[in-house]
Parts: C-alpha cells; sequence; structure tokens
C-alpha cells in the first residue's frame, strides 16, 4: 500500500483511487447474497486488502450482515483484514507445514517472517508466501534465506557499471 499521504495528478490519494476501484469492481457484480466471496475477493485484488470502507460496501452492496461478511473474511486464509507489510514474506503454520519445519523457518528469518494460517497445500509442506502473494513449496531454512537475500539484492540500487578504458591499446587498420 502507499502512505496516506501521497497524492496523484487528480489531488487524490493512491488508496483513494484504489477504493473507488474496488467499488467499481464490487458495484459490476449482481446485488445478491451469493456474490459476497467474489465481492470481497474484488476488493482485495484492487487493495491489496480488506479494509473496512470494502467491507461496508459489500455490505451495502450484497445485503449481507455485517457480523456475516467479518465471519466470511476470517475463514479464508486468502482474505486479509490487516494492511500487508512491504517486504514480509508469510509462513504456513497448518498441522502439516508446521511439521514439515514451519518453525525453523520463522526462526531462519524472524525479522522478515510472520505467521500465517493454513493455505492448504499440505503436500507442499512447508508453505512460504512472498510478499508478491507467490507461494513456495518445500521450502528449507537455506533455501529462504537465499530467497530473502536475492530480494533485498535486487530491490537494493546497483551502482552503474563503469566501463573500463584501456589505455595504450591500438586498434589494427583493415587492409583496404
Amino acid at each position: 500500500m502507499t502512505p496516506a499521504g501521497r497524492r496523484n495528478g487528480n489531488g487524490r490519494s493512491e488508496e483513494d483511487a484504489a477504493l473507488e476501484r474496488a467499488r467499481a469492481a464490487i458495484d459490476a457484480l449482481p446485488r445478491r447474497k451469493d456474490q459476497l466471496l467474489p465481492a470481497l475477493q474484488e476488493a482485495q485484488h484492487a487493495l491489496g486488502w480488506v479494509t473496512r470502507e470494502a467491507i461496508e460496501h459489500v455490505h451495502r452492496h450484497t445485503r449481507v450482515p455485517l457480523s456475516e461478511i467479518y465471519a466470511t473474511a476470517t475463514a479464508y486464509s486468502e482474505l486479509r483484514l490487516e494492511a500487508p507489510v512491504p517486504g514480509r514474506w508469510h509462513v504456513c503454520t497448518g498441522v502439516s507445514c508446521d511439521l514439515a519445519g514451519a518453525a525453523a523457518l520463522l526462526e531462519a528469518a524472524p525479522e522478515r517472517t510472520a505467521r500465517i494460517d493454513c493455505q492448504f497445500l499440505c503436500a507442499l509442506a512447508p508453505v512460504v508466501v512472498d510478499a508478491r502473494e507467490r507461494l513456495f513449496g518445500r521450502m528449507t531454512p537455506e533455501a529462504l534465506r537465499a530467497r530473502l537475500e536475492a530480494e533485498a539484492a535486487a530491490a537494493t540500487p546497483q551502482p552503474p557499471v563503469r566501463r573500463r578504458v584501456r589505455s595504450g591499446t591500438r586498434t589494427r587498420r583493415r587492409p583496404s
């Protein structure tokens, strides 16, 4: 997410523009109770997470009670009710992942990882979700550290490469 004070060319914040996109996507759905999950998914897609404002808009659009919307939103681990932290990776802590070494992954990089509910990919345990919501299965602490280091290196601006000019070299002319 962008900082709340950041403005685009229209004088509105980028978060306001994203909320408007979410509202438009939700409004495009039929006004039926069975559209609750698609509406929440549209909000998550537009905003990166499901905000209180988005939930209230889903409530008005689908006419589903807020308690049922929150029950649905908390039941699905794919839906976020908190803003994502940039650069934070999530480690699945479901039973299979826990038995396959999720705790070791959390200990491998405690400042860059957080727990997440079961991702239902038990055959690939332990599962890690990166900051861009890509899934990685059968993760080891060493592989996690390597991916985090690669991500940090890619995010760090690299100095421009200077070409070395060698003095004293001559070019030969081709015979004509």
